[in-house]
């Protein structure tokens, strides 16, 4: 069961994002990646301390069902892009949001976000806008091939 190294609220800055959207089963958003992954490649967004990726999620599974959800495929790119047929610009303002960080494994994702939600109930807080998750490793190069994510939920 996963377990945050901590949560906290923070005001997040505002980030320039590349991005590609993408509709269906969480497991499936690894092919927008792989085609942002290359995108990001070509256009020199391969520095892991400021090109982090993340994922927006639009939409609430529990409502729309899981393979229903509309996701955004993201890289910081701090500066405006030229935008292409599938990868298009935000500029995105997270403001105020309740930041948890998790040392994941694939099959533990949905028990951190089930935490996240428990302790915003708990400090009588109010979800009011969008969650999304930033990667802060490649799962792949981690010992237990675990994922650290930061779980951001927008509040008031």
């Amino acid at each position: 069961m996963a377990k945050a190294k901590s949560i906290r609220i923070l005001h997040l800055r505002d980030i320039t994002l590349a991005k590609i959207e993408y509709k269906g089963g969480f497991q499936g958003i690894g092919k927008a990646y792989k085609k942002l992954m290359t995108w990001a490649k070509v256009n020199a967004f391969t520095n892991p301390t400021k090109n982090k990726t993340l994922t927006i999620y639009h939409d609430d599974p529990n409502i729309v069902g899981m393979n229903n959800v509309r996701q955004s495929a993201c890289i910081i790119t701090d500066m405006p892009i030229v935008p292409t047929e599938e990868i298009t610009m935000l500029d995105f303002k997270p403001g105020k949001c309740v930041v948890g960080r998790f040392e994941v494994s694939f099959f533990e994702f949905r028990d951190a976000w089930i935490e996240m939600h428990e302790w915003i109930k708990k400090e009588n807080l109010t979800i009011s806008g969008k969650s999304f998750e930033v990667y802060q490793n490649k799962s792949s190069s981690h010992p237990k091939k675990k994922s650290v994510i930061d779980i951001c939920i927008q509040v008031e």
